[in-house]
């Protein structure tokens, strides 16, 4: 979930990226810094400690994604240190791909599927997610074989559970809580 205060800045950037008519490269900066971001638990830590001085955050920030952002981006990664809120660049980043996503008309959806999907069946089920939700789909896949077969679609807060694990609970519900 994204903050009021990371929603605000992911905002102004968005409008901004408009504006400069560079929302493309804008996007990339912010997959770069939410992709670092995520990956690194010590410098989600880092950006988040009370305890280190801003000017060291930003000195950080500037070594991590000097020469590899845009100046827009840049700019507000100085504000942020400014204002002693580091701390939100995830959320920003956040909010930033989700008005990217709505202004694309683009829906990321999480498949889980019990075992690995050859192309033509990822194609098909993009094809039919794109039909069914009538929006571009970015569908990530995972794998998890304890779904047993078939699979699951999370499409915001919303899942389909169509696993054969899923409808063996069902039955086992079904046949507990039946008398006999």
């Amino acid at each position: 979930m994204v903050s009021k205060a990371a929603r605000r800045y992911a905002n102004a950037l968005f409008i901004s990226a408009v504006e400069q008519k560079a929302i493309e490269q804008i996007k990339k900066d912010i997959d770069l810094i939410r992709n670092t971001i995520l990956s690194s638990s010590d410098l989600r830590l880092f950006l988040r400690s009370p305890i280190v001085k801003h000017e060291m955050k930003r000195a950080a920030l500037d070594e991590i994604f000097g020469g590899k952002i845009q100046k827009l981006t840049g700019n507000l990664i100085g504000i942020l240190s400014e204002k002693g809120r580091e701390y939100l660049l995830a959320g920003i980043c956040q909010g930033f791909i989700d008005l990217y996503n709505q202004h694309h008309n683009i829906l990321e959806i999480d498949v889980t599927t019990a075992f690995e999907l050859a192309d033509d069946q990822q194609s098909s089920l993009l094809k039919e997610l794109e039909s069914v939700t009538g929006k571009n789909v970015s569908m990530s896949i995972t794998q998890n074989e304890d779904l047993i077969g078939g699979l699951t679609v999370q499409i915001a807060d919303v899942k389909i559970d169509g696993s054969a694990r899923f409808q063996l609970n069902q039955l086992k519900n079904k046949f507990t809580t039946s008398v006999v």
